[in-house]
């Protein structure tokens, strides 16, 4: 079971990426375009280490099923009918859904969202802190 809780703050990394690496194979085009927009932002604020491309890659791999879902649910009516008579919510509105709740978890792990940005700017420590010493 997950527990919610504070995430901790994103912090500047020392030998982070200076560049976009290129997008991993198999992305949608959604996928590869938000996968360079995400690197960019990241690195801007040099926060993108090697070690954090897998979740990148997730994030951008969950976006690009969003992006592919939206006009197929659009169209769709979100409630069905079943066969044997039963409601039940349409499969793309289902996926969509789905895909929505991911790609909103990878943005707040990556920083990628107002609040997770927020956060790390206000858990920045000031000039003269009492705690800066022990890296809080």
């Amino acid at each position: 079971m997950m527990r919610g809780g504070r995430k901790p703050a994103l912090r500047a990394i020392e030998g982070g990426l200076s560049k976009v690496p290129a997008p991993p194979a198999g992305l949608s085009v959604q996928g590869r375009q938000e996968w360079k927009r995400a690197a960019q932002d990241l690195i801007d604020r040099k926060v993108l280490a090697k070690s954090d491309l897998p979740a990148l890659e997730a994030y951008a791999t969950a976006f690009g099923m969003m992006r592919q879902l939206q006009p197929i649910a659009a169209k769709a009516e979100p409630i069905m009918i079943s066969k044997a008579g039963g409601v039940k919510t349409h499969p793309a509105h289902t996926g969509l859904q789905k895909y929505l709740a991911l790609v909103l978890r990878f943005q707040g792990e990556l920083g990628l969202t107002p609040a997770s940005r927020n956060r790390r700017a206000s858990q920045a420590p000031t000039a003269g802190d009492e705690w800066e010493e022990f890296d809080l």
